[in-house]
């Protein structure tokens, strides 16, 4: 969208005019986006959507941002019965990937990890398989196996793009929803051509698949695996996001 309005710290189109006491008339340029922060939101009727009444508030807010982000993907790149899924990292993200594949019923979900701490936290949200990228050779057996490959990884260097390029089949794709801080992985043509894989990105979903990703929730039982701190606690939850530390989404509680 070329007007789009992120939820949180971005600007509103808007002019607003107010009078300041002692200094005239003062004009902003775009009142700002406040997400999650906000006392309250007005919001046209075609930006909101009903909420289950199968799922807490604390369950549905972190769907609203990564699972969402995680489910678009997935329905867009056809994922069901037969088809056959990797999921690069667990994590925020990664853990609502692994859900949603099952629940959509994929044949197989692969994790994607770069070590085994995470292997029992992906078998119970539903891997059918675990794989370790930090091994050498981790393709082996795996070569142009996968359909699709969603990619939640946010550090450029943990992300093996050349070796995970090649367990897609032929015209399989691989779609970034993490934003690194840095630049991917240099990838040769050739990389890309054996099986002619695509690479591509995904940002966000739309009102629709939001209002079905919940349904599909509350049918299949994803659950967002989160803790719950206090707003007056947001840097210790920034910090735990920062060590890695939190399974696997921080939602605040309003004590305003």
């Amino acid at each position: 969208c070329p007007k789009q309005v992120d939820t949180y710290n971005a600007k509103y189109p808007n002019v607003s005019v107010f009078k300041v006491k002692r200094r005239g008339i003062h004009v902003r340029q775009g009142d700002i986006a406040h997400g999650g922060y906000s006392t309250a939101v007005r919001a046209h009727e075609r930006f909101v959507f009903p909420l289950p009444a199968g799922l807490p508030l604390e369950q549905i807010a972190p769907m609203l941002c990564a699972g969402i982000t995680v489910y678009s993907p997935l329905v867009r790149n056809n994922t069901g019965p037969g088809k056959r899924v990797g999921i690069v990292g667990i994590g925020g993200l990664g853990h609502f990937a692994i859900q949603f594949a099952r629940a959509l019923e994929a044949e197989q979900v692969v994790a994607f990890s770069h070590s085994t701490n995470k292997e029992k936290d992906a078998r119970a949200l539903g891997a059918t398989d675990f794989v370790i990228t930090g091994n050498k050779d981790f393709t082996k057996g795996w070569q142009g196996k996968l359909d699709l490959i969603i990619c939640t990884a946010d550090v450029s260097r943990g992300i093996p793009l050349t070796e995970l390029m090649t367990t897609l089949k032929v015209h399989g794709r691989l779609i970034m929803v993490a934003v690194p801080d840095d630049k991917l992985p240099a990838l040769h043509t050739f990389d890309i051509m054996g099986n002619g894989a695509l690479l591509g990105g995904s940002h966000i979903g739309s009102k629709k698949e939001v209002i079905d990703m919940l349904e599909l929730a509350v049918k299949k039982g994803v659950k967002s695996w989160i803790e719950v701190l206090d707003m007056k606690d947001a840097a210790r939850a920034v910090n735990a996001v920062k060590n890695n530390t939190v399974k696997y989404r921080h939602v605040l509680r309003v004590d305003l």
